[in-house]
């Protein structure tokens, strides 16, 4: 019995850490891997105002070697004090388009500035418009 358990806690130990892996690839071809490097600050918008609707618009930015970027972020400031506001509906979130209408803007003076974006990767906040007045 004694001869028995040590051989046991021999083997057990012996094998104590080891561990057996692999696999097999089925296909058959190359792998390549892309990056691309977002461009450089969003361009400079230009915005104008119809009642409490702001148009705002801006040129494309494109991927360094070639591509377009997919969306973009429109901020929104208040041109006195500086300070980021929220954007109201057609310009919030990510815009596809190199254009939106914000709508129902508060009375106020604002500037705007876009932000290339690609999913949750953005570039550099481009300047700021000229500013434009929303009133009564």
């Amino acid at each position: 019995m004694k001869f028995s358990l040590i051989v046991l806690v021999a083997v057990l130990t012996a094998g104590a850490g080891a561990g057996l892996a692999g696999w097999q690839p089925t296909g058959t071809g190359v792998g390549s891997v892309g990056s691309k490097t977002m461009p450089g600050p969003g361009a400079t918008p230009t915005a104008s105002v119809s009642s409490h609707n702001v148009t705002v618009s801006w040129t494309a930015s494109t991927f360094a070697g070639g591509g377009a970027v997919p969306s973009y972020v429109v901020k929104r400031y208040d041109a006195v004090l500086g300070t980021a506001q929220t954007v109201a509906a057609g310009c919030g979130g990510l815009v596809s388009a190199t254009s939106c209408v914000e709508a129902g803007v508060p009375t106020g003076t604002w500037k705007y500035s876009i932000t290339p974006a690609a999913g949750t990767w953005r570039g550099t906040e481009g300047a700021q418009s000229s500013t434009v007045v929303v009133t009564v």
